[in-house]
């Protein structure tokens, strides 16, 4: 089945679907989203599918929930909480005994900003993410809704940044975050990883992750992350609102499936069809009914392999879960008892136990989800318990007296089912996909996985045929011969103190769907992924004030010149006269420039790329991502009412400056590469003068 992006319900095909939160439970999703300004209800929605949504009615409605924010709901301390921020000011937290409801209200405000987001920690207590200036906060909450222990995560957008989403996924927390104004068409998701959901989170080397200021859908935002249908792969559910002549429309929702190489997490944008979430390999929603009674167990007729993913909700003290059923001498059996997990595994030998502590109460109904695979993850309501050996394949089931709901498997684990589904193109293509993944081992520096590429083939898809770029972040230290779809190409390495750096391959003309080959003919090509980039003009912005052949930035504001053209490396110059020095004026080259956006208030330097300038009299080079971060520096004797001429060259990583034709700065940088413009930069009020036109390479 296919789908295409953006979405809506049925049943409500205009209305507004902001901040959309999905959260699945025994087999279903239920969809929540703000209610717009003068609506007192909170609206949910349920699917089976993260595709066709149909409306339940209103969770909750009462006079206080006018223009309700984020409105999110989670499982714990044996009940449904639902937590909101009504206009923005503060949060109410709700309860309830089923994910659509009805909610009564638990507390009056208690305040912490806005769009709260819960999240259930191996501990089974309940946890707060916010929306913050200075980034995500987070803070314990106990049954009553009281909130303690707050604290900040170092993971922000450079401005506000809101709409906080975490989960676990085989040995790391994934923290999504966005900003930093919904309106701005540089409304975008980031991420961040870490070992612990409450700190230590590093910012993902791909950011933003999504992020769209050309042609098609922009103002991307405010998401949630779910599993699929299919147990195995995870989708992220996000917004975006477009414009007309008579201002913004509606949000709509998308549905993007993730990605992931160790600490890497990449999606792409898509509006066009797309291979739809799959099933799993079993799935029932009445185990009493759908599965077969042998001796003293219930059980499956279809077995797993050795590798699997298993989802059941339970209930029932002494109940056991069973997995790898051969015979009834020779199964493996997770027993719910008070306070522990009973993991026995039955060889035909004898019986060998471990016991597991755990704190969630199984008098009531939990998700238990099993990912068995190399080594093996049990997770209660997707909260990490405990990482186990190896599990047999065999058929699954149940032992003992207690209440069993959806349960399902699927033959794959830990994203080993992304082969079924073709590359979404433009975007990123890991080492963990393709052919001979397998081979693919994680670095222990950055913890993405990497491979040496010998042949590989990747399945696409993309919007239209047409020119796209492809670019490899590798490491190689000999000239590599490689084809690409029969395209003969030869790398020559760039000397750097880094292993891995961003080579651009070539352009290559793509068909709307069909295969990527790339195979090595010569040397040693380890690479982490490749980046694919659509060549596609922008459209030219001039923020600068022309004055007889200078340009002289503006004083209210930062001005910016981009050219239309995109290129895969940059060869650019410029005269300048810097009328008079002073240490809070930058200006200078701006290279590998792209998304740009700077309609409303965010954070400044709004858009991707590099700068090469001045600030003051020191010579830099910056990394441009919605802020500003300095790669490199050096002092200069450069002297003001003088012209000056800068040149910067970027290939293959590589930065080299030049000022007045010395050559002073040399640096290379360990990023993605991408297809940008070049341009100018002055901040507002720059005692600086630019020679125009610029000059490309």
């Amino acid at each position: 089945m296919k789908y295409r992006n953006p979405l809506v319900s049925i049943d409500h095909p205009t209305a507004h679907y902001g901040d959309p939160f999905v959260f699945r439970y025994q087999g279903s999703y239920y969809l929540y989203v703000s209610t717009p300004d003068g609506a007192t209800n909170i609206r949910v929605y349920r699917s089976d599918d993260l595709v066709n949504w149909n409306y339940l009615g209103d969770a909750v409605k009462e006079p206080l929930l006018e223009a309700a924010y984020a409105p999110e709901i989670i499982y714990a301390y044996n009940r449904f909480y639902l937590i909101t921020s009504p206009k923005g000011n503060g949060h109410y937290i709700y309860v309830g005994d089923l994910p659509e409801g009805p909610y009564i209200r638990l507390t009056d405000n208690i305040n912490s900003m806005i769009d709260g987001s819960f999240f259930v920690g191996s501990d089974a207590k309940l946890h707060l993410l916010r929306a913050d200036h200075a980034g995500i906060g987070l803070l314990d909450v106990d049954e009553s809704g009281h909130l303690t222990n707050r604290r900040n995560l170092d993971t922000h957008l450079n401005a506000w940044t809101e709409g906080p989403s975490l989960f676990y996924r085989n040995g790391y927390y994934y923290l999504t975050y966005c900003g930093n104004h919904l309106l701005s068409k540089g409304y975008r998701i980031a991420y961040a990883t870490s070992t612990r959901f409450d700190g230590e989170f590093v910012e993902g080397d791909n950011n933003p992750l999504l992020i769209n200021t050309g042609e098609g859908y922009t103002r991307l935002g405010h998401n949630s992350v779910t599993l699929g249908p299919d147990l195995d792969g995870f989708y992220v559910i996000y917004h975006t609102m477009e414009q007309d002549t008579l201002g913004f429309l509606p949000r709509k929702f998308m549905v993007e499936r993730l990605q992931f190489s160790g600490r890497l997490m990449h999606a792409s944008v898509s509006s066009f069809e797309i291979e739809a979430p799959h099933r799993p390999y079993f799935e029932t929603h009445v185990p009493m009914l759908s599965l077969k009674s042998v001796d003293k167990f219930l059980l499956t007729e279809e077995a797993t392999e050795s590798r699997f993913t298993l989802e059941t909700s339970i209930k029932g003290i002494g109940a056991s879960l069973i997995m790898g059923y051969i015979d009834s001498s020779h199964y493996h059996e997770i027993e719910l008892a008070e306070h522990v997990l009973k993991i026995t595994k039955h060889d035909g030998h004898g019986s060998f136990t471990s016991i597991v502590p755990c704190p969630f109460d199984f008098t009531h109904f939990h998700t238990i989800r099993l990912i068995a695979d190399e080594k093996s993850e049990l997770l209660i309501d997707n909260a990490l318990i405990a990482t186990l050996d190896k599990f047999n394949a065999g058929r699954i089931g149940f032992k003992g007296i207690g209440s069993y709901g959806y349960t399902a498997f699927t033959n794959h684990a830990n994203g080993s089912s992304d082969a079924e589904y073709p590359c979404v193109l433009p975007g990123i293509i890991d080492a963990r996909h393709g052919r001979n993944a397998s081979e693919a081992i994680i670095d222990s520096v950055d913890e993405i996985y990497h491979r040496e590429l010998t042949t590989t083939t990747y399945d696409y898809v993309t919007a239209h045929g047409g020119k796209f770029a492809l670019f490899a972040y590798a490491h190689i230290n000999k000239d590599v011969a490689l084809t690409v779809n029969g395209q003969a190409i030869t790398i020559k390495p760039t000397i750097s103190e880094y292993n891995y750096l961003p080579y651009f391959l070539g352009y290559f003309d793509l068909a709307t769907s069909g295969t990527l080959s790339i195979e090595t003919l010569k040397g040693n090509f380890d690479f982490k992924y490749f980046t694919i980039d659509e060549v596609r003009p922008y459209k030219l912005k001039d923020l600068f004030i022309h004055d007889n052949g200078w340009l002289i930035p503006k004083g209210n504001h930062d001005s910016y010149l981009l050219e239309e053209e995109l290129h895969s490396s940059h060869d650019v110059e410029l005269e300048f006269v810097i009328d008079a020095i002073r240490p809070n004026d930058v200006f200078g080259l701006l290279l590998e420039t792209r998304e740009y956006s700077n309609e409303y208030p965010q954070a400044r330097f709004p858009l991707l790329g590099y700068l090469v300038g001045f600030e003051g009299s020191l010579l830099v080079v910056d990394r441009l991502h919605y802020g500003r971060l300095r790669i490199y520096d050096r002092p200069t004797g450069i002297k003001d009412g003088e012209i000056h001429r800068i040149r910067a060259t970027l290939s293959n990583g590589k930065i080299e400056v030049y000022l007045d034709g010395t050559l002073l700065i040399v640096t290379t940088i360990s990023a993605p590469g991408h297809l940008g413009g070049g341009g100018l930069y002055a901040s507002y009020g720059s005692a600086v003068r630019l020679r125009h036109p610029l000059k490309q390479g």
